[in-house]
């Protein structure tokens, strides 16, 4: 009852109401939903996840804001929430280790492209050797963090488990290391004298 009295007051001249179940709360969730995910079947799945929640944490709601606020941080937040599962589920293969393409073919069974051609691999090598340096330059610590964040695609959460090191200091690291190896490409190569005449 005091949830009822709470947002009433709370939630006065807005029309949307309180009552988790009517369409016009259904309609304004998967409205907001729809913003985060751009998906009408994810955001129905996260309407409906959002909507549980609400009803599950409605003693949370303290009436200090309107409810539809108090909803619009819940629906947003379990938007949020997909949106980092889905990436997550993106990077792990299944445990069958079969991956399939669109037309249901496992992509591992497919031929190899031919690849690049000589020159890209030396050029390729040749960018990679330059950030590696650029990195180095920076210091030990540096190195590691670099590489797991931007070739082995950990997060910076996943590095600090793993490394030890707290999230802010990853993520300064990270950061740092990035800017270094950004410096690095943006001047030319030791040799090229056309770059430097130019």
């Amino acid at each position: 009852m005091a949830l009822a009295v709470a947002s009433e007051r709370a939630d006065s001249g807005n029309g949307l109401g309180t009552d988790l179940g009517s369409p016009q709360i259904r309609g304004y969730v998967f409205s907001i939903a729809m913003k985060y995910v751009k998906d009408e079947e994810a955001a129905a799945d996260v309407t409906q996840e959002a909507l549980l929640l609400a009803h599950r944490h409605r003693d949370s709601f303290r009436g200090d804001a309107r409810f539809s606020t108090w909803l619009y941080r819940v629906a947003a937040t379990t938007a949020l929430m997909y949106l980092r599962r889905q990436r997550r589920l993106g990077r792990e293969l299944p445990s069958s280790g079969r991956v399939d393409d669109e037309d249901g073919e496992c992509v591992l069974d497919r031929r190899a492209d031919p690849g690049p051609s000589p020159e890209g691999c030396a050029c390729e090598c040749e960018l990679m050797a330059r950030v590696r340096e650029g990195v180095a330059a920076l210091g030990d610590k540096y190195v590691p963090i670099f590489w797991m964040r931007y070739l082995e695609g950990y997060t910076e959460t996943e590095i600090a488990e793993r490394l030890g090191l707290t999230l802010a200091t990853v993520k300064t690291r990270a950061h740092r290391a990035r800017l270094a190896a950004r410096a690095c490409l943006e001047q030319p190569p030791a040799g090229d004298t056309l770059a430097r005449a130019a």
